[in-house]
């Protein structure tokens, strides 16, 4: 789920990620309109009831809205939420689904890792908390809008896995930015990962840049990608 879609699969501003293992089946975000999310899940051939893990980045409107659709087709899910916003997921899923709090870096699972939620200087909201994959290629990072600044989640990540990323994908927040505070950030995200993958909130000219600066170590995100990572890819 992104601004951009390719072909069948529509795009709206929101996001939404599906991460395939071999044991498990997470969606990380869930867009904003269920509609949509329901329409690019089907296209991508994936049925709500495999989805075993929801993990929720923050409570915004482009991250949640795509909740009711899983809730409705999907009666045994883990919804990953931030301890801080726990109250209010509990109250909007009832006894729909089992709500598991996150309150630092935690396994969710064998190969993925919720990062402790971050303050992000915001009133709402608060907290936002991001998605480590690992993988065969090395470490994933996703991440829902990156309200508490790209930069200081990706150095969070690092230092929680002890070796450079592999891949960063998501919104990175950056639409509002200055063309060269935007250059310095895409500079210094060099530091924290090999592949680069921004979408969503990180804004066109923001893309445009990460496009120009990381060359073929930057991925074009629109909803239908598939990223497949294995032994292969390098």
């Amino acid at each position: 789920y992104d601004n951009r879609g390719f072909e069948e699969f529509a795009g709206d501003w929101g996001l939404s990620i599906i991460v395939e293992l071999e044991e498990e089946t997470i969606l990380f975000d869930t867009g904003a309109k269920p509609e949509i999310l329901k329409k690019n899940l089907e296209n991508f051939g994936i049925e709500p009831e495999r989805i075993e893990s929801v993990f929720i980045s923050h409570n915004h409107w482009d991250h949640v809205g795509g909740l009711p659709f899983i809730l409705e087709k999907n009666k045994d899910f883990d919804l990953f939420v931030s301890e801080n916003e726990l109250k209010e997921f509990e109250e909007k899923v009832e006894d729909r689904a089992v709500c598991v709090p996150i309150s630092s870096t935690t396994y969710i699972s064998g190969r993925a890792i919720a990062l402790e939620p971050m303050e992000t200087g915001l009133d709402n909201p608060k907290w936002e908390q991001s998605l480590l994959v690992s993988t065969l290629n090395g470490y994933v990072l996703l991440v829902g809008c990156s309200h508490p600044g790209i930069l200081r989640i990706a150095e969070k990540a690092v230092q929680t896995v002890g070796e450079k990323l592999f891949l960063i994908v998501g919104g990175f927040h950056l639409y509002k930015m200055g063309k060269e505070e935007i250059e310095k950030i895409s500079k210094e995200l060099k530091n924290f990962s090999s592949f680069i993958a921004p979408c969503h909130c990180t804004g066109d000219k923001g893309v445009e840049i990460f496009k120009k600066e990381w060359k073929d170590n930057f991925i074009e995100v629109f909803s239908g990608l598939e990223i497949p990572l294995s032994e292969e890819v390098k």
